[in-house]
């Protein structure tokens, strides 16, 4: 596993950097390419793995081979499934196991209803699918707006090639409509006019797509990364060749930065922003959702209430990214609390800690900002920055150093409350690894010739922790060992030192609501609460004690909904990344 270490600013900047082409407009430039009579040159396209998913499936298709694999990115996904339903031959489109837990229903109900023969092959409303039909007969399609912005531009990007062209209407608001905009205005730079009526109705009729030399400008996702390290350490950094009035969504970012006190000054081919404070914000980022995350990591360092709305559609991305921002913000000590479509970040100091990715591109380049100001902050598999940037971290040694090493560890600990299944998955994860297994209670109670509860009945609580503290003093000399602990080992900042030193620590994690069902041999363990209910004691020790759980961990895995065998492969997927 490897992590990525930053050397934290001491001063400000005065820098500036150079940023690869935009992903958006280089996913859509390809897929025009394909559809035009001849070839097209296009310029500046960005190299990464999202743009080599889409370049791969275009090949495919053009040497009339059947298997479409997006890997993991779900606008090549999205676009693909829309074009397989006007290719000859029985298509089958997947991607890696991240991709097919994103929804494409909404996509895929609007393709049949103009005619497409969509089977999913596994589950309903996810990749993987098999797409039979080649010609799409019916003219009129209603969608959804409030889930995907991607379902709408697949739409209009192979309308203009239908034969009767294509009328589409959005049900309800639509989100993301600057991804809508630049769907439109790159077809219109290809020769097709498209009837907007006020992101509501689309009214496409049949047209060529004609070849041109195009410049893919370059990407603002790519360039609020930076932008944000100028608005938090206090600096002015400059990224060139940006276009100062372009449509793409993360534009929208500048003026958020504004409102959070930075000053942006837009030149005619650059854009600078330089730091002069942070202040809390209170924004919509319906428009450009993406950038949502730098501005939650910003929040976390404006002293104060932060709030971001219109963010729904991150639960549905890469991984569940509110979710994702909400154990890691927690895990630097940041108290957040979240909507279905938004989050409050309450600002202040925050703490260093190890950044679990998700394998997600811009979980790595967010937190990296964070890591700009923050002493020892890791971020494990920087690799993840290659979906879309690969040349991110070599960027960013131009403002400051930082690290990339391969992360080894002796032991693995599995930390969190009584009921999370510390001891269970700690066994079935031991023999899957080949490690050897160990429960620091059991070992306690084998060791001393003791029985916890009666232990703790006799002499008190803090004998107790003192018999847990040489035990784990002991078992953290091993190597190649899963160490399942106590549920209130980490109220020892001792045993937390010798627990994180040189291993892994995954949080096991579940509401207490579920771990009162799961546990029905309570009164086998010493009380912690004077509460007779076990759902009460739960989760009275649950709010006293899950920010030093938080701040304890590397990695929190959610066992709610989660077999024994799948939280045992979440956890090996994160040891493999």
């Amino acid at each position: 596993m490897n992590v990525a270490r930053i050397t934290p600013l001491s001063l400000p900047v005065d820098q500036t950097v150079e940023i690869p082409g935009s992903k958006s407009y280089s996913l859509r430039a390809l897929f025009i390419a394909f559809l035009c009579e001849n070839d097209i040159k296009l310029s500046n396209l960005l190299k990464s793995d999202d743009v080599a998913a889409m370049q791969n499936c275009l090949d495919t298709i053009k040497s009339k081979r059947l298997d479409l694999n997006a890997k993991e990115s779900g606008l090549t996904a999205r676009f693909i499934t829309a074009l397989a339903c006007i290719t000859p031959g029985t298509q089958t489109i997947s991607g890696k196991s991240s991709l097919q837990k994103r929804p494409i229903r909404d996509l895929v109900d609007a393709l049949r209803s103009l005619g497409a023969e969509i089977d999913y092959m596994d589950k309903d409303g996810f990749l993987p699918l098999t797409v039979r039909s080649f010609d799409l007969p019916n003219d009129q399609v209603k969608i959804p707006g409030n889930v995907s912005s991607q379902y709408l531009s697949s739409l209009l990007m192979i309308a203009p090639i239908l034969k009767n062209g294509l009328t589409i209407e959005v049900i309800g608001d639509q989100i993301s409509k600057p991804y809508i905009g630049m769907t439109i205005g790159i077809m219109n730079d290809f020769g097709v006019k498209v009837e907007n009526r006020n992101y509501k109705k689309y009214i496409i009729k049949p047209q060529k797509y004609i070849a041109r030399e195009y410049f893919v400008e370059s990407d603002y996702s790519s360039a609020g990364y930076f932008f944000a390290v100028a608005a938090l350490a206090n600096s002015r950094i400059t990224v060139s060749n940006l276009n100062p009035e372009s449509k793409q969504a993360d534009i929208n970012l500048l003026p958020i930065l504004e409102d959070m006190g930075a000053d942006v000054q837009k030149n005619k081919n650059s854009v600078t922003v330089i730091g002069r404070g942070l202040k809390p914000t209170l924004v919509n980022m319906e428009n450009c959702p993406d950038q949502a995350m730098t501005i939650a990591v910003l929040a976390a360092f404006a002293k104060g209430k932060s709030h971001i709305s219109g963010i729904g559609s991150l639960r549905i991305k890469e991984t569940e990214r509110i979710k994702a921002l909400e154990n890691e913000l927690a895990k630097m000590g940041i108290k957040t609390e979240s909507t279905e479509d938004s989050l409050t970040i309450y600002g202040g100091e925050p703490k260093p800690a190890n950044i679990d990715t998700y394998g997600d591109h811009r979980i790595a380049m967010s937190f990296a900002v964070a890591a700009t100001k923050l002493n020892n902050l890791g971020i494990f598999n920087p690799e993840s920055v290659n979906k879309t940037y690969p040349g991110f971290w070599e960027e960013l040694r131009k403002i400051t150093p930082d690290d990339i090493a391969k992360q080894s560890y002796k032991n693995i600990v599995l930390i969190g409350m009584r009921g999370t299944g510390k001891s269970s998955v700690g066994r079935m994860l031991a023999k899957k690894l080949g490690m050897r297994f160990v429960d620091v209670d059991q070992f306690i109670e084998s060791e001393n010739a003791v029985n916890i509860k009666q232990a703790v009945k006799k002499k008190g609580w803090e004998y107790f922790r003192g018999l847990e503290n040489q035990a784990i003093k002991m078992l953290t000399k091993r190597s190649n060992t899963v160490i399942s602990t106590g549920a209130g080992a980490i109220l020892s900042e001792s045993n937390v030192r010798l627990l994180r030193s040189n291993n892994l620590v995954f949080m096991l994690k579940a509401e207490p609501k579920i771990l009162s069902k799961r546990i029905t041999k309570y009164d086998k363990l010493p009380a912690l609460t004077k509460h007779k209910s076990v759902h009460d004691e739960l989760d009275e020790v649950w709010q006293e004690r899950k920010n030093k759980y938080y701040s304890s961990c590397d990695f929190i895995i959610e066992t709610e909904n989660l077999s024994l065998e799948s939280v045992v492969s979440e956890i090996i997927d994160k040891i493999d990344k």
